[in-house]
């Protein structure tokens, strides 16, 4: 089993209708890293909010960001390669259920409509799991259970704050630590529990 902690930097908050701006995921078993930026799909610029708060500028999407078909090619061959070796993907995202797993399901859209199906099966078989839900498991007395509040809580710093892989590296250092909390409390991870920590 390979387990992939990724993120994603976009043009806004609505998973559905947002651009991606760019791409960070880390296998954890062989520490392999894809990272790169995207020029967004629907060729609107980005707005002065967006760029102040990530970092990701116009003028850098236009001279360093990949086109959308090249991105999305290249991380789904890195995954995809990933896969054929492994038959067994977990996809680790933080509010991923509401946010990253759609958009990655978007790119998987994307490029059926552009006639590429050798990711289907990887698709079908891809095992998602919301840290963010598992952090409301481990810790139901926090009120906010957000990015930076469990940082705060672990002592992690995130370097590269609404950058993809400083957000991926961040959300690594988070993950070991809360399967050791998961560990140390001997919770069942079967039956009800494992529903509520993956879905596919």
């Amino acid at each position: 089993m390979a387990t992939l902690i990724y993120d994603f930097e976009t043009s806004g908050l609505n998973p559905y209708h947002e651009d991606i701006t760019e791409i960070g995921c880390r296998c954890l078993e062989s520490d392999e890293v894809f990272t790169c930026l995207v020029q967004p799909l629907s060729n609107r610029m980005l707005g002065s909010k967006v760029q102040e708060l990530t970092g990701i500028t116009n003028e850098m999407l236009k001279k360093e960001g990949l086109t959308p078909m090249e991105a999305y090619k290249r991380f789904f061959d890195y995954l995809h390669k990933i896969y054929l070796v492994n038959q067994d993907i977990t996809m680790i995202a933080h509010n991923g259920a509401g946010f990253d797993d759609i958009f990655l399901k978007r790119i998987h859209r994307y490029l059926q409509g552009e006639g590429e199906s050798k990711y289907d099966d990887m698709m079908v078989s891809i095992k998602f799991v919301d840290s963010l839900n598992v952090s409301r498991l481990l810790h139901p007395e926090r009120y906010s259970h957000s990015m930076k509040a469990m940082c705060i809580l672990y002592n992690i710093t995130n370097k590269s704050a609404h950058r993809a892989m400083g957000d991926v590296d961040a959300l690594t250092s988070l993950w070991k630590y809360l399967m050791n909390k998961v560990k140390s409390k001997q919770m069942d991870t079967s039956g009800s529990y494992l529903q509520y920590l993956t879905y596919c």
